[in-house]
């Protein structure tokens, strides 16, 4: 392969999606990252302890667990476009739903529901994918995982400037869900399917229409594939300290550092602000080392993840305020450079009518991990402490996933240059067609 071959013939408007995409999901995780934000509140209001709120996050994440694999598989089969337009919609209701609840039992129940719209991702990868050639899709990738941390930032900022000025959190709520309304608006006029493959190379100016869509019989090739397995299994157990960080850490700053609100808004901005940029670097780092080898993506991603758990450990371990700060920022740059790695590697090795459902299959997988880790770190929180819990969780897990990458650095070339193969075939058979 050579890069030549994947030349940009879209213009602007493939970085139009990006940026719709990008604003649709940072607004989403701020609707997420609202409740990490107010949770000291939802528990002195509903009288309920660490154990409670982790029940209920790992619940909420257990909805859209269920629903991944059907989601999936809908954005392989139909209107990726009218799918995701569809998710910022139920977004926006069920957040407005869940504003409304007055004791915790309804706010439980109406919590469980705002999981349904975490869909979205497929979707918006595979579709990304579809705009972007291989070499360049990891850069892509890298602004719209850049997302998550900039929502964070926003929903920090949001619930706590809405707390911190008296006012109730449920109005954080009331102000995100109607922006999930207004943004499903916004991607339903304004988005463009494209066929499924047409960034491929082997297939560049032959596909006038989509016809390439997944089949339920062809589901089963995913799991299959040994990348998509290893991908998998770092993605389970890569998500244990992310839900634990983006759970607990808010809190364990306010309760067992005792930092003030604004020394708080300080930190996270200055954190998420890192992560966002080390999102984007990440990506464009991929992309170069992708060039170089097949194995490059996979690499990287090893290299991330084993320096992940020693930053951590030396960010929790700070002795004072100011050094917490400095390693920690120096920690939220470093540690999302293997997302978007993560994202292109996946469609990297799958075919473009089942990238979804690819997604889907690794979104499934790291819910799972994601419904574990804020109950386990809550639980070991009542006996140990949020410090030692956070950490106990962050540096087994990020080692694991270390060494699945350097497994699947040995494994992926010849997924990539299979799906290649099979890409080139296709091309053979439409331009007899023709």
């Amino acid at each position: 392969m050579r890069e030549e071959k994947y030349v940009d013939k879209k213009g602007l408007y493939r970085w139009y999606i990006v940026i719709v995409f990008f604003l649709f999901l940072t607004f989403h995780e701020a609707d997420r990252f609202i409740i990490s934000a107010i949770t000291p509140q939802l528990m002195r209001e509903f009288k309920v302890g660490y154990a409670e709120m982790g029940i209920l996050f790992s619940a909420t994440i257990l909805v859209a667990v269920v629903l991944y694999p059907l989601w999936g598989y809908l954005y392989d089969r139909y209107s990726r476009r009218l799918l995701v337009s569809l998710a910022a919609i139920i977004w926006g209701f069920t957040t407005w739903i869940n504003a409304i609840s007055r004791i915790f039992r309804e706010f439980f129940a109406t919590r469980l529901a705002t999981g349904i719209d975490d869909a979205a991702p497929p979707g918006i990868y595979s579709l990304v994918a579809d705009y972007f050639e291989p070499y360049k899709r990891g850069r892509a990738m890298g602004i719209v995982n850049a997302s998550g941390p900039l929502g964070a930032i926003i929903g920090s900022i949001l619930a706590l400037s809405i707390v911190g000025a008296g006012l109730n959190w449920r109005n954080s709520f009331y102000i995100t869900g109607t922006i999930g309304v207004i943004i499903g608006i916004i991607t339903y006029l304004t988005v463009k399917d494209i066929p499924r493959g047409s960034s491929e190379p082997e297939l560049e100016g032959l596909l006038e229409t989509d016809i390439y869509k997944a089949k339920l019989s062809e589901l089963p090739i995913l799991l299959r594939n040994r990348s998509l397995l290893f991908l998998y299994l770092q993605g389970f157990f890569g998500v244990f300290p992310w839900n634990a960080i983006t759970f607990w850490i808010i809190t364990y700053m306010e309760v067992e550092l005792g930092l003030t609100p604004s020394q708080v808004m300080i930190t996270m901005v200055l954190w998420l602000v890192a992560m966002v940029i080390g999102n984007i670097v990440g990506g464009y780092i991929g992309d170069f080392v992708f060039r170089k080898t097949l194995k490059g993506r996979a690499l990287f991603g090893a290299a991330v993840v084993f320096m992940s758990a020693l930053l951590i450990y030396i960010t929790l371990l700070a002795k004072d305020y100011t050094l917490f700060l400095l390693y920690g920022t120096l920690t939220a740059f470093e540690i999302p450079m293997a997302g978007p790695n993560v994202s292109a590697a996946i469609t990297d090795v799958t075919e473009p009518e089942l990238r979804s459902s690819a997604t889907a299959f690794l979104r499934f997988f790291e819910n799972i991990g994601s419904a574990i880790s804020p109950a386990v770190v809550g639980v070991l929180a009542e006996e140990l402490s949020l410090r030692w819990s956070i950490l106990a969780i962050s540096v087994s897990t990020w080692i694991l996933c270390g060494v699945f990458f350097t497994i699947l650095a040995s494994i992926i070339p010849n997924d990539i240059l299979k799906l290649r193969r099979a890409m080139t075939e296709r091309a053979a058979k439409l331009k007899t067609s023709l």
